[in-house]
């Protein structure tokens, strides 16, 4: 080892998931990341160790011996780790210093959770809001196991034993190329799309969602590419340099990404596939007072008037 770094658990994670999925654009899917952060957590950790981890040709990525015999550790150490926060996050609950832990999809505005966080610390002041972010499926997992105890989420989440709310509706809209014919419109339908090439990240991101989405593109005759990663900064590229046209919510992390110069972002007039986000919270004991006031709280908000993002 060199003695001026550390290995990390994002190093370990990084290590388990290409040594898995034997695919590095795979193992970024998995870990909600692009494949370039990924290829250098692991090439920092190869570094650390002094050894190599992966044979990587243009085709096949396959562990070295090394890899191999460093593996399994790996695994258990990340079961350790696993087990040390489930464990810290029991004490949490069980100790006199309570806060509340919210959950919200990572690539997802905001905005809703803000909105439940600043809510809450009105109806709790003196209750700290911790706001975790994870990929939807993670975060139900996290409510199902009592490591959170509500989540904002992409919806449809259809289980009995968790009970929704929904809250917001996302607005789309079409980015093309600048000099595209599409980017002097004031706004589009889909139907402007038919037969238009709409590259999208990988469904394993956002399954439910994409797969909404798919339907409604490919419903009006889009030619819908899905890639192998959950790249924006690489789809935005694509889009730059002609690589069809794509769509993205109006708000958040990803309107940031394709807010630049070559492109276009063209309000969808359509109401979309119907992609939302909720509260969800666990329903074996039915609602605590905290969420009962909480939902009253947020039905007023919305009979006011819907909230998009």
């Amino acid at each position: 080892m060199t003695g001026s770094a550390i290995v990390e658990v994002r190093h370990l994670k990084a290590f388990v998931a290409v040594a898995e999925e034997l695919h590095f654009a795979r193992a970024a899917a998995r870990l909600q990341l692009s494949p370039s952060p990924v290829s250098r957590t692991v090439l920092e950790l190869e570094r650390e160790l002094g050894v190599e981890l992966f044979v990587r040709s243009h085709h096949q990525v396959r562990l070295t011996e090394a890899g191999t015999a460093l593996l399994p550790t790996a695994r258990q150490l990340l079961g350790s780790w696993a087990a040390f926060t489930a464990h810290g996050r029991a004490l949490a609950r069980d100790s006199g210093a309570p806060r509340i832990r919210l959950g919200s999809p990572s690539l997802a505005p905001s905005t809703v959770a803000d909105q439940v966080a600043a809510l809450l610390a009105e109806l709790q002041p003196d209750i700290p809001v911790a706001i975790e972010f994870e990929a939807s499926v993670d975060l139900l997992a996290a409510l199902r196991a009592r490591e959170l105890d509500l989540t904002v989420a992409h919806l449809p989440v259809e289980e009995p034993d968790l009970q929704v709310m929904p809250l917001a509706r996302y607005e789309f809209g079409a980015v093309v190329p600048a000099d595209d014919e599409l980017a002097q419109r004031t706004d589009i339908t889909v139907d402007d799309l038919a037969a238009r090439r709409v590259p999208m990240v990988t469904s394993a991101v956002q399954p439910a969602t994409l797969e909404r989405m798919t339907r409604w593109l490919t419903g009006a005759g889009a030619v819908v590419e899905q890639l192998p990663d959950p790249d924006l900064v690489r789809l935005a590229q694509l889009v730059h340099h002609g690589h069809g046209v794509t769509l993205i919510g109006t708000t958040g992390v990803a309107a940031q990404i394709f807010a630049q110069p070559g492109l276009t972002v063209v309000p969808m007039r359509d109401t979309g596939p119907g992609v939302e986000l909720g509260l969800v919270w666990r329903a074996d004991s039915g609602p605590s007072a905290l969420v009962q006031e909480l939902t009253c709280r947020l039905a007023e908000l919305i009979d006011k008037g819907p909230m998009y993002v």
